[in-house]
């Protein structure tokens, strides 16, 4: 995790990028979705030492829901990474499957999101229904 910090801090660096977020704001972030919402929205996370996102699947509702407890798990161990997130997408609504013959049903929890996020003081940027929470900017 040493060499994964080092490297993190470099890149800040280059790119000359601000902080938006701290440990403190991204555990709030994970708690209020974990134990504040009624359904784990889903989301995607951009790391700033990948070089992309798949964002495709993610521009429509989805199917799916978020697992936020390993939020800020990487390579496949747990352990707090979120001091390398460049930013986190989250869709606060999700289809629900109700039949092969009946349209799914959307369920949204917007409302509750956004109030969540202005109850933790976390910034945010909305477009189309995806909120973005930039770690750094």
């Amino acid at each position: 995790m040493k060499d994964m910090k080092e490297k993190v801090r470099k890149i800040i660096q280059q790119k000359n990028l601000s902080s938006y977020m701290n440990a403190t704001k991204w555990n709030e972030l994970r708690s209020a979705m974990l134990n504040e919402m009624p359904f784990q929205p889903p989301f995607i996370i951009k790391y700033l030492d990948t070089e992309c996102v798949e964002e495709a699947d993610f521009q429509s509702d989805v199917y799916y829901l978020g697992d936020w407890y390993y939020a800020f798990a990487i390579e496949g161990a747990y352990f707090d990474a979120s001091f390398a997130v460049e930013w986190v997408k989250v869709r606060p609504r999700y289809l629900r499957r109700c039949g092969a013959l009946i349209e799914p049903e959307m369920i949204s929890a917007e409302d509750v999101f956004v109030a969540l996020l202005k109850k933790y003081s976390i910034p945010f940027e909305e477009n189309d229904g995806v909120y973005c929470i930039y770690g750094y900017r």
